[in-house]
């Protein structure tokens, strides 16, 4: 498992030329069509994922996960709050509602732009295989956020800190992995742009919705990311250091210097 996730990031990027511009800002994105197809959805990119490397419980680190079998919209969002509110499908065992700061994060590159890794292992039934995604929000602060506004894309009063935009939905297709445990069926590439100001220590908050017009039927949903303690050789996060502003002293400098410059320019025109 140690670079199974790392190798199906690193096919993808090799299939770039699969890449889906015209779905860029649409209100469906189509991954249903085969592995690696890739779109971008404000400013992150999500990819259709392939049977590369297992996602079987026990090897998959979830953080955030669903019971299954759904017979309509269900939203999931990982939290240290318990109990958790009602609707928040998270369930199937203890370890799928993980608390997570970003210095758990690998950083990584894809398309040439530094980004987090999440990656979505689905499970529907093959005869009706598809699967609406239709909103994610990544939320930062104490992990303790809980009562989600859909009206307002706010987990305890915070706005999010990377969205999807609202009417979009992501089509996803379950038969194109061979089966339950074999492999991926999504990665989302957020670039570690959108985290600035955040230090290691910022707990990160995963909302997902399914489920329209395409519901789960069949088994679990689950989050997991590319953690750069199981990777080999990742780069964990580290937040960019601090613009530094230029001390009182150097200021007072730098204002002589200009009105000097001034000067000699006007004894220069007489």
């Amino acid at each position: 498992m140690t670079n199974s996730l790392n190798t199906a990031r690193t096919a993808l990027i090799g299939a770039a030329a699969l890449f889906a511009t015209a779905n860029a800002g649409a209100a469906v994105i189509d991954l249903t069509g085969g592995y690696n197809i890739c779109a971008m959805t404000d400013g992150a990119y999500v990819c259709s994922g392939n049977s590369d490397g297992s996602t079987g419980s026990g090897t998959f680190p979830e953080f955030v996960g669903s019971p299954g079998g759904r017979p309509d919209t269900f939203f999931m969002y990982n939290t240290t709050t318990n109990p958790l509110e009602a609707g928040n499908e998270v369930g199937n065992g203890l370890n799928q509602n993980r608390d997570v700061t970003l210095g758990d994060f690998a950083v990584t590159s894809f398309m040439g732009v530094d980004v987090f890794t999440f990656v979505l292992d689905i499970n529907q039934l093959r005869a009706d295989p598809l699967l609406s995604l239709n909103h994610v929000s990544i939320f930062m602060g104490d992990g303790s956020l809980t009562g989600y506004d859909p009206i307002n894309d706010t987990l305890g009063g915070v706005a999010a800190t990377w969205a999807m935009p609202i009417d979009d939905t992501i089509e996803l297709n379950y038969s194109l992995v061979g089966g339950s445990g074999d492999g991926a069926d999504m990665f989302l590439y957020v670039p570690v742009s959108f985290f600035a100001g955040f230090g290691t220590d910022a707990h990160l908050q995963m909302y997902s919705l399914f489920g329209s017009p395409n519901n789960n039927n069949d088994g679990f949903e689950e989050w997991s990311y590319l953690s750069c303690s199981r990777t080999d050789g990742a780069v964990c996060y580290t937040p960019p250091p601090p613009v530094e502003a230029p001390e009182p002293g150097s200021l007072a400098l730098l204002g002589v210097g200009l009105l000097g410059f001034g000067m000699s320019r006007r004894r220069s025109k007489r």
